[in-house]
């Protein structure tokens, strides 16, 4: 994959700012061969060249930290249950983005240039209730389907995990 040839992949996911913590927002993850850049409702938290970038991939729950200039970045598919959802602005971004990636044959090999992936907040809020509803809706195995995409994607381009 080249630059110029190229559209950028972009994916819909969720940040935390640290483990184990109940806050969560709304990122789009963008790539191109060479470059990873993360925006948020607020504006841009990175824009790298991969050689700036050190990642570690948790494949049994499915999310992946990305460091960048000293801060780390927790990206997964399922946000906290108190995570906002997606701007329209944010969503029309995705959409648009794949009339691009589809029109481009090597982006068809990856997972995340076959599908839109648009993460979506969780059901676990610590009560009995959302625990339920996080498994009858496989939010797990959502969790590791995106982070299975998420990890061919960033490795695509470049990226150490």
């Amino acid at each position: 994959m080249t630059a110029g040839q190229n559209a950028p992949i972009l994916m819909g996911a969720y940040r935390f700012p640290k483990l184990l913590t109940s806050k969560s927002e709304p990122v789009i993850l963008g790539v191109l061969p060479g470059r990873v850049w993360l925006t948020g409702q607020g504006g841009v938290f990175f824009d790298a060249p991969v050689d700036q970038i050190t990642a570690k991939a948790n494949s049994t729950v499915g999310h992946v930290t990305l460091e960048v200039d000293g801060t780390k970045h927790i990206i997964a598919g399922v946000g906290s249950a108190k995570g906002g959802p997606f701007s329209p602005e944010q969503l029309q971004e995705l959409q648009d983005s794949q009339q691009g990636v589809a029109a481009d044959p090597t982006t068809q090999s990856l997972m995340a240039g076959r599908a839109l992936f648009v993460g979506t907040p969780g059901k676990v809020d610590g009560t009995y209730h959302g625990g339920i509803q996080s498994l009858a809706g496989r939010e797990i195995g959502q969790q590791r389907d995106f982070g299975e995409a998420m990890r061919e994607l960033l490795t695509a381009v470049g990226v150490k995990l």
